[in-house]
């Protein structure tokens, strides 16, 4: 039963801490995540390709 409260103290405690981010963090956090996701797939579509010209099926 100690764990879970300790839990529940270091949990309100980092919540206490932890703040939003700024107008201008999030933008730049929303730009670096669409960047990831966008070069993944581009990644995914080269990768689909060339396994299509080398007739290599999965």
């Amino acid at each position: 039963m100690l764990d879970v409260l300790h839990y529940a103290r270091e949990c309100i405690r980092v919540l206490n801490v932890a703040s939003r981010p700024r107008k201008r963090e999030f933008e730049k956090i929303v730009k670096i995540t669409l960047l990831g996701i966008i070069l993944i797939g581009l990644i995914g579509v080269l990768i689909s390709f060339i396994l299509s010209l080398t007739e290599i099926r999965i």
